[in-house]
């Protein structure tokens, strides 16, 4: 307890392991995403209208980095990093996650993921523009932003494995007494479905995006 009276600001709010504060990280993180990912979208409706607004290497990268922006940076984070940190150990009836400091280390990888693919923006030829997917053979000949991209989703995915596994196991280890699978609530629920599917297809995903990254800077 007297630990907990002498947190600091940045103990408390910045590198904070309670499962209110970065759910309110995540949320405030990737609201911030979804305009940016808005944004470039704004950018590509008016290339339409007014044709030589940008040019059609911008034009593609800008297509590439709002499809990754708003799934992996805006939609992902805010269900599950914000709402799930917040809500779920409030409807289960325990007073953190299982993880606290996993907790914070899969919000840091998440913002230093995002980021990254920021950056890409500054590299020379610009961001990635080989679509969100990142298909071989067209990613083969992408800009040096897609290095970068590669290398923020590295970080993207592996914070949402850390995510799904604090989830999974505060889930099924930290419920209530007496609170059944049966009396779960529907939110719960749905956290821990989702929570299973990233666990079972990120995996993958992060070794595709490890070894195109190796093809891209080792042959």
């Amino acid at each position: 307890m007297n630990e907990h009276h002498q947190e600091n600001f940045w103990t408390k709010y910045v590198f904070s392991q309670d499962h209110k504060v970065i759910g309110l990280q995540y949320g405030i993180t990737s609201l911030l995403f979804l305009f940016f990912g808005f944004t470039l979208m704004l950018f590509m409706r008016y290339q339409m209208v007014h044709s030589g607004t940008i040019s059609p290497d911008t034009y593609n990268s800008f297509g590439a980095m709002h499809g990754t922006i708003m799934v992996f940076l805006g939609v992902v984070p805010i269900v599950v990093g914000a709402f799930g940190n917040y809500l779920i150990p409030l409807q289960i009836g325990t007073i953190d996650m299982a993880f606290p400091k996993l907790n914070m280390v899969s919000y840091w990888c998440y913002l230093a993921g995002g980021l990254i693919m920021i950056a890409s923006f500054f590299m020379p030829g610009g961001a990635a523009n080989s679509g969100w997917t990142s298909y071989p053979p067209l990613s083969d000949i992408a800009t040096m932003g897609q290095n970068f991209w590669l290398l923020g989703m590295i970080y993207l995915i592996t914070s949402s494995l850390l995510g799904s596994i604090n989830i999974i196991v505060t889930i099924v280890q930290l419920r209530a007494d007496g609170l059944t699978w049966f009396k779960l609530p529907i939110f719960v629920w749905a956290q821990l479905v989702t929570s299973f599917l990233l666990v079972l297809a990120f995996p993958p995903l992060e070794v595709a995006g490890i070894l195109q990254l190796m093809d891209r800077l080792v042959g």
